[in-house]
């Protein structure tokens, strides 16, 4: 049966900014009825990367930090950019997991992929899962950055997060969707300690409703750039 979706016709692109962060490409296009749009604005970013990182203590490895955008200070997973040097997309996760916490080593596996946005970006989000990760190094923040470490119990942080005990972003619960499921189904005999304490957390009681998210969680280290 004929598919009758067709892609817009670019007739022509213009590009209306540009810096290191983003490119802003302005369309015209036609869709299949003929109709012409115009502008339509596409944000292209680099793809981004993040990923649920386990330490071989079972914590999962948060970070911490101001977000503008919300105004807010937030927790969440470590992630970043892709850059041109990065062969593959799991060299960029553990170059902004080493810069960002200063975590390495462990096995990392890619547990999926998606958009950010379709509708007007252009970059791809993968996800990864690491496991027995290790305080290695110092972090290596950018001059703007300034980031806590957060180490919580990937069990109890599994728990808080689906039942709304953190402000996440939504491509971080995304990746922890594709993580969690990943480890259930998983027969890799190094997953199944992560998988055994999963499948626990359903046999622990819940927190009450009015216990706030900064009681569940416990800030180990602090970065020191910028303070």
């Amino acid at each position: 049966m004929e598919d009758r979706l067709k892609p817009w016709k670019v007739l022509g692109s213009t590009i209306t900014y540009e810096d290191r962060w983003l490119k802003v490409r302005s369309d015209r296009c036609q869709n299949a009825h003929g109709l012409i749009i115009e502008p339509y604005h596409v944000l292209e970013y680099s793809n981004w990367v993040n990923v649920l990182a386990v330490t071989t203590e079972g914590h999962v490895v948060l970070v911490r930090e101001y977000r503008h955008g919300a105004g807010r200070i937030l927790v969440g997973l470590p992630g970043g950019g892709t850059e041109p040097s990065d062969a593959r997309p799991v060299e960029a996760i553990q170059r902004e997991l080493l810069e960002e916490t200063g975590y390495g080593g462990g096995q990392f596996f890619e547990v999926g992929h998606s958009y950010a946005n379709p509708a007007n970006q252009n970059n791809i989000i993968w996800s990864f899962l690491a496991i027995d990760v290790q305080k290695t190094h110092e972090q290596s923040l950018d001059e703007t950055e300034d980031i806590e470490i957060v180490l919580q119990d990937l069990a109890e942080f599994n728990r808080q997060t689906w039942r709304g005990g953190y402000e996440l972003q939504a491509m971080h619960l995304a990746a922890i969707g594709l993580a969690t499921q990943f480890i259930l189904a998983s027969s890799l005999p190094q997953l199944q300690p992560l998988r055994r304490r999963l499948l626990q957390q359903y046999d622990n009681a819940p927190y009450s409703s009015d216990e706030s998210s900064e009681s569940r969680i416990s800030i180990s280290e602090r970065g020191e750039a910028g303070t």
